[in-house]
């Protein structure tokens, strides 16, 4: 029975779709038409997220990646898909207006609420605590941002800020944010601009580096961890503690 079923399913239905879509050439120039668009858009959407909010490791590091892999996935898939359904040669100009516009507000829906919980995770800071960098995204803000009144831009890393808390003060800074929803490492009235001295505290022993991040760089430079959602990495500072190189940890690192 349920092979009678799919076979007369696969007979009446997908068949004859199949056969609309070869012999029908508005479908299939409206398809082109859009995957085009779409893939066009979606590396526009890649090239913002790579070289603006997320350069080079941070795509890697907390994830991101992901979700701007289902966005891609979503977008390709869902504009094209339902142009390839729902246009038709049979149709009047008018249906295929409505058709069209219909597609492009669920289309461009999807597209803006993935890139706006992408845009959530971009990064405002790189912190330095307890001897290891940590990500700020974007998310953790209550209202917009005015890094040049709040956070210190003395050192800065492709525009991210590199602050630090000081542990000194740690005590004081978990009481004044106790009773806040922020946890103090997120607290940016906690930031501070960069001691070398307590930056040069605990460094990440040359020894455990992997071999080719040792290759790269001599003992002279100095090592710290930053540490993301997905993957570790090493940040590499240069004699005038100036960043020279991020560089990603193996996943088993972590």
């Amino acid at each position: 029975m349920a092979y009678l079923l799919s076979t007369n399913f696969t007979y009446h239905l997908v068949i004859p779709y199949i056969k609309s879509f070869i012999m029908d050439p508005l479908k299939k120039r409206f398809f082109r038409y859009h995957l085009t668009a779409s893939l066009i858009i979606i590396l526009l959407v890649s090239a913002i997220c790579q070289f603006l909010w997320f350069p080079q490791p941070f795509l890697q590091l907390d994830g991101t990646w992901m979700a701007l892999l289902m966005l891609a996935g979503v977008d390709i898939i869902i504009g094209p898909l339902l142009t390839l359904l729902l246009v038709s040669s049979k149709k009047s100009k008018r249906e295929l207006s409505l058709d069209m516009a219909v597609i492009v507000i669920i289309q461009i829906s999807a597209l803006t609420y993935g890139l706006m919980q992408i845009e959530k995770e971009r990064l405002i800071a790189l912190v330095h605590y307890d001897g290891v960098f940590h990500l700020v995204p974007q998310k953790i803000l209550a209202e917009p941002l005015n890094s040049a009144k709040i956070i210190p831009t003395l050192n800065l890393y492709q525009g991210i800020p590199l602050v630090m808390i000081s542990e000194q003060d740690v005590d004081k800074y978990i009481q004044q944010t106790q009773n806040k929803l922020v946890p103090f490492l997120y607290a940016l009235e906690n930031y501070q601009a960069i001691d070398i001295e307590e930056l040069t505290k605990f460094t990440f022993d040359y020894k455990n580096l992997p071999e080719a991040i040792a290759k790269r760089y001599g003992q002279e430079y100095i090592f710290k961890r930053i540490t993301g959602k997905r993957r570790s990495a090493v940040i590499v500072f240069n004699q005038d503690m100036l960043i020279a190189d991020i560089q990603l940890l193996p996943k088993a690192d972590k």
